[in-house]
């Protein structure tokens, strides 16, 4: 959104500068959810990948005790170990991967969560979001249960940590408000009729 539409539409400058520090503030919001999705999905990627090369190294080693094993019946004892403790392995391995997963999904969901808000400083975030994530709360889909509660007591216990909350002064119709004088009847009169003083006025000299 660029000024010179909002100034062209005959908004107040005062009008202006929120408007686009609310914008500046929504991009940044996004911009900050965008960077923690990408950061996760890489992080994922990147543990998927080198399982996939450890698995490829054990099961070469498998197929080489097999083919040994097919040989010499001896070793197929060696062989059928090994299958058991690569079983083995790949279970914990699994379990470990579940457990990650759900952690980086609870950490992606708070700091979507904290992105709604809005903070004095990225510092207060960042204190907001580590003490969120450390207090483990259960994630239900995309719901964190207790969230809410969450940042109430947070604004209980370090309330500069967001923003003030600004009242906004411009009537809902967005017209001015007119303060009308108190109604009231005019004061009675006196009965002396209009105050006018002719003291002092010369008569008129007689022709």
């Amino acid at each position: 959104m660029e000024r010179k539409f909002l100034e062209d539409l005959g908004l107040e400058k005062e009008k202006v500068d929120k408007i686009m520090a609310e914008n500046a503030s929504d991009i940044e919001s996004e911009k900050g959810k965008f960077d923690a999705e990408r950061a996760t999905l890489q992080g994922q990627i990147s543990d998927l990948q080198g399982q996939v090369t450890q698995r490829d190294t054990d099961l070469a080693g498998l197929n080489e005790k097999l083919t040994a094993a097919a040989a010499d019946a001896s070793k197929l004892t060696e062989a059928q170990n090994a299958l058991t403790g690569l079983q083995s392995k790949y279970d914990t391995e699994k379990t470990e991967w579940e457990k990650k997963s759900a952690q980086q999904a609870y950490e992606f969901a708070v700091k979507m969560e904290a992105g709604k808000l809005k903070f004095s400083s990225t510092a207060a975030q960042r204190d907001f979001v580590r003490g969120a994530i450390e207090k483990g709360m259960k994630l239900e889909g995309e719901k964190i249960l207790g969230f809410t509660d969450f940042v109430e007591a947070y604004k209980q216990d370090d309330p500069g940590a967001f923003q003030a909350e600004q009242q906004d002064q411009t009537p809902p119709d967005g017209k001015p408000n007119i303060v009308l004088p108190p109604t009231g009847k005019p004061p009675a009169p006196d009965g002396k009729g209009f105050h006018f003083n002719f003291t002092g006025v010369r008569p008129v000299p007689k022709e």
